[in-house]
């Protein structure tokens, strides 16, 4: 009958209970039953969609075949909800018996024997769940009027959807996954069903930990469908309105949506920027939980969220004073009572650092207070505070080489260089520049950027440059950068006592963490970085291995090289002014060496 005679003649009470019989017991038919009926429907609710579509064209004149138009809607509208109906009914059901270990599987005559799998649900699933998906996000206004759709239909379809994202597998499932993202978009968005649907997605974000990415990607779906970021907006003010205390008896809860804040401004940062301020007294709660993923949160924002460019001078202010606000937060929070925050917060600088989303103007407050840190009481804080400075260096404006003689002397040549240029023309003199702080930057030209920090074996390019130069803007420019790398050589420089003292910590990630930092001076010519990584010597009779092995491999990183007598020289150099213990240390390093064959017997 459905295949044979039209899509309506679901409606005919024989028809319509033959069907509801199947779909009742669906679980209890043989395979190739369960096809041909799934089959069926779907591709009647297939080609009734299109059929809504020309009937909405069609009201606006009379009809042709001398139905009326009311009935002509009348007879969409049901045979839309019994076929969507009678298709989640089987997903429940399907889905259900799955779970219980029953109905998926047939056997031969009835007997124990081995399960035999007759057919591909999970095809079919995800085929389903995206049809109703398309049958929720067409125009029903014709069929229900507009007051939108049957309140019990899309009650229906809710919770099937809401019911399949409590299991792991089904997600699993990428077209099922997508079908069900896109009904709940579709429920929230465009039928208006705001409240209910933000209800029920934190309820499932906190009870189930696997379906926070998935529903934040469903919430940024909507918002870029529909042009729409209600869904987005309520669940943000949802979760700022809920108490903080609530977040401290519920770890779990408080972790999950956390993360879904993250993965939230991850995809609409925009939109998470302009509604941040419902979150902000959360900075004062209990759960340092969320606190540490409003940091998250505002790292990724001051990566993302601002780097439209806008011919609208005033919007673009407006941006860069809520970045400003975001970076200012950032650095308070670095302070923050909680260790686990204190880390957490110098994580996100060290992904804003590799993003260059931190301008030179705060370059320096940053490097000053991950230095702080390195004196923190807490271990991971530490150990967090090595890393950001680590990358620090990696990224690092001021150029590929950090003494400060060579910047002290090029400031002094560009110093005067300006004085001169002012003299010249004192109308130009006044710097215009309405950017808040931490917004200058070395200038428009990166090449001149590049200049500013020449090498001393370079002497011939730095006069060059210093020639080309004559724009006052840039030689200012110029120089503010230089005060500023001055000003972070010096920083990393003065750490050395620090550094210093962690390689004699008593934790193993201290004394790997700062010998790696070490390296990364010693690469960019960080005065007193040599001098400073001949004290990891005597660690070599360390009884932790993480050390050991820590102390093994910056040797080998530092001080062994390709040609054997490069590598000679580099440890008759290190064997100079040695003590009896960095001696006793070096010779074994070098006696283990040779056995492993890192040292050869050329060297």
């Amino acid at each position: 009958d459905l295949s044979d005679k039209e899509l309506f003649c679901i409606e005919e009470q024989d028809v319509f209970n033959s069907i509801y019989s199947l779909v009742r017991d669906f679980t209890c038919l043989p395979p190739g039953l369960k096809f041909n009926l799934v089959e069926a429907l779907r591709s009647n609710l297939s080609v009734l969609l299109p059929n809504i579509d020309s009937l909405s064209r069609a009201s606006m004149s009379s009809p042709s075949d001398g139905i009326p138009i009311t009935d002509r809607i009348a007879s969409h509208r049901n045979a839309l909800k019994i076929y969507s109906f009678f298709l989640l009914s089987i997903v429940l059901a399907q889905e259900s018996s799955a779970d219980s270990g029953t109905g998926a599987k047939v056997t031969a005559h009835g007997r124990k024997k081995n399960p035999v799998y007759a057919w591909n649900w999970e095809a079919q699933r995800g085929r389903i769940m995206n049809l109703v998906a398309n049958s929720l996000e067409v125009d029903l206004t014709l069929l229900f009027g507009p007051g939108g759709a049957d309140e019990r239909y899309l009650s229906f379809a809710s919770k099937c959807t809401y019911v399949l994202f409590e299991n792991q597998n089904v997600l699993k499932d990428e077209e099922t996954r997508n079908g069900l993202c896109r009904i709940i978009g579709a429920i929230a968005t465009r039928h208006q069903k705001i409240s209910q649907t933000s209800a029920s997605v934190l309820h499932l974000i906190h009870k189930y930990d696997f379906t926070v990415a998935h529903l934040a990607e469903a919430v940024a779906a909507a918002e870029k469908k529909f042009g729409d970021g209600s869904l987005a907006i309520s669940l943000i003010r949802e979760i700022g309105r809920t108490d903080p205390k609530d977040y401290v008896r519920d770890g779990a809860g408080a972790d999950n949506v956390g993360r879904f804040l993250v993965e939230l401004a991850d995809r609409l940062p925009k939109l998470m920027s302009t509604n941040l301020g419902v979150l902000i007294p959360h900075f004062g709660g209990e759960s340092y939980k969320i606190r540490n993923s409003l940091v998250g949160v505002l790292g990724k924002l001051a990566a993302k969220a601002f780097k439209d460019v806008d011919g609208n001078n005033s919007a673009h202010s407006i941006r860069l004073r809520s970045k400003q606000a975001m970076l200012e937060i950032l650095i308070e929070r670095c302070r923050d009572v909680s260790a686990y925050t204190r880390s957490r917060v110098l994580q996100v600088w060290a992904e804003l650092c590799e993003e260059n989303a931190i301008s030179i103007g705060l370059w320096n407050e940053v490097a000053s207070v991950a230095s702080g840190r390195l004196e923190d009481k807490s271990a991971i804080v530490r150990k967090s505070a090595l890393q950001l400075l680590i990358t620090m260096l990696q990224h690092n404006p001021f150029g590929p080489q950090l003494r400060a003689t060579t910047f002290e002397a090029t400031l002094e040549k560009y110093k005067e260089k300006l004085e001169e240029k002012e003299s010249q023309s004192p109308a130009e003199g006044e710097l215009v520049n309405d950017h808040p702080l931490g917004e200058v930057t070395v200038g428009q030209d990166e090449s001149v950027s590049d200049s500013c920090l020449p090498s001393s074996q370079d002497q011939t390019d730095e006069d060059h440059m210093f020639v080309d130069i004559t724009n006052l803007e840039q030689i200012r420019a110029l120089v503010a950068s230089l005060e500023a790398g001055l000003r972070f050589t010096t920083c990393i420089t003065s750490l050395m006592p620090i550094l210093i003292q962690l390689l004699a910590s008593s934790s193993a990630t201290d004394v790997e963490n700062t010998i790696l930092l070490l390296m990364r001076c010693r690469q960019f010519q960080v005065e007193g970085s040599e001098a400073a990584l001949r004290k990891m010597l005597p660690l070599v009779f360390s009884q932790d291995k993480s050390i050991y092995e820590a102390v093994e491999s910056a040797f080998i990183a530092i001080y062994t090289k390709r040609i054997p007598t490069e590598t000679a020289k580099s440890l008759i150099n290190l064997n100079i002014d040695c003590s009896i213990g960095d001696l006793a240390a070096l010779e074994s390093l070098v006696s283990s060496l040779v056995l492993k064959g890192e040292i050869s017997s050329n060297t």
